[in-house]
């Protein structure tokens, strides 16, 4: 999905506000991110809440939980949403679903090497090029009734299991320098800083640029 066919989904939708919202961003915006790295061969530093969860790979039937955009929803969950539907219609694979006794609630890429092109495409250059050994954690969404518990926390776990089996041998994953308490949350589970990307859009031109964190 372009940019403009997520503007008029979200016009379509009747969020008029979030629709000029966004157009302001492709139009002239600043971000910072932290890449964070970790081993998921060793021991989590840090044992987390949990819950009954069962991460799978994306079913179709998993789809309308994630993209429909129902009555009621804030401007900023419209968004998610919209961008989930975004990156499910791409060609990108290894999307992981975090399910519960009550249905699917949290979803997550945990992409690998084999994938590195297909998502530098998608992204757009979001994240620097995967080596061989090397997985990416993506786009973490957790449905609104499943928010403020252990769904989250699991999932992120359950995924550091999957890389593990998968012969994972450092796994990465970006969070933007407003999200202090998601880079807490890495950092207590062992991940560390290892690069700072900057992110500057300009008329609908963006530059991305990445340096080693201090």
């Amino acid at each position: 999905m372009s940019n403009l066919r997520k503007a008029v989904w979200l016009l379509r939708s009747g969020h008029l506000r979030l629709f000029l919202a966004l157009i302001r961003r492709w139009l002239w915006a600043d971000g910072t991110g932290i890449g964070l790295a970790y081993d998921p061969r060793e021991p989590l530093r840090r044992r987390v809440l949990r819950t009954a969860l069962t991460m799978r790979p994306l079913e179709p039937a998993d789809l309308p939980a994630f993209t429909q955009l129902e009555p009621g929803l804030t401007a900023e969950d419209a968004l998610v949403r919209v961008n989930a539907r975004h990156l499910l219609e791409s060609p990108l694979e290894t999307c992981y679903v975090g399910v519960t006794d009550d249905g699917p609630a949290y979803l997550q890429y945990l992409i690998t090497s084999e994938n590195d092109g297909v998502a530098r495409e998608v992204f757009g250059g979001l994240f620097p090029p995967l080596g061989e050994g090397e997985g990416l954690l993506e786009f973490a969404f957790t449905l609104e009734p499943f928010r403020g518990g252990a769904v989250m926390p699991t999932g992120v776990v359950e995924l550091i299991k999957i890389a593990r089996e998968r012969r994972i041998e450092r796994l990465v994953t970006f969070v933007s320098t407003e999200q202090e308490q998601m880079i807490k949350f890495f950092t207590a589970l062992g991940f560390t800083p290892y690069a700072v990307r900057r992110e500057r859009r300009r008329l609908l031109r963006r530059r991305i640029t990445f340096e080693e964190a201090a």
